[in-house]
């Protein structure tokens, strides 16, 4: 149980490994899509296409963060999370986060956790799998509640 400021209870379930790597799968195919033309350029060798590249794969980077943020700020998901059926929430009281909360998640998402997947990796020792851009951005990942159903739950026939 993780309390709020405000004493309020907040009883996420944690979103499962396997879960949170689909989910990044599907971004990183985004994120490779908006800059795909850059990559593309800057492998046409020549010093024009090279430098019209790099702006291009950055200006698709920066386009990807601001519709990430704005997504995971409003609705607490991206592309990946609406596949593997996951929320991203504030790690604090379960609401949505903050637009600069989830840009900041996601380019140390792609930026910093890879080397060495040193930010993934740490997951696997925390028992609510916050990865370091989750700590960075105070951020957990949460799946749905599962449904329960009893027995006793159902009602007789007439």
């Amino acid at each position: 149980m993780i309390e709020s400021d405000g004493g309020i209870d907040f009883r996420p379930e944690f979103a499962s490994f396997g879960s949170r790597a689909l989910g990044l799968l599907v971004d990183v195919g985004v994120l490779t899509l908006l800059t795909l033309p850059g990559w593309l350029l800057m492998l046409s060798g020549s010093t024009g296409g090279i430098v019209v590249g790099v702006m291009l794969v950055f200006a698709g980077f920066a386009l990807a963060t601001v519709l990430y943020a704005r997504s995971v700020a409003r609705t607490g998901q991206w592309f990946g999370n609406r596949v593997a059926g996951t929320k991203v929430v504030d790690a604090r009281n379960g609401r949505s986060v903050s637009a600069g909360d989830a840009g900041a998640r996601f380019v140390t998402r792609h930026v910093v956790s890879p080397v060495l997947f040193v930010g993934f990796l740490m997951a696997l020792g925390n028992a609510q799998r916050r990865t370091f851009h989750d700590n960075v951005a105070g951020t957990v990942v949460t799946r749905p509640p599962r449904a329960t159903w009893s027995i006793d739950d159902e009602t007789p026939a007439p």
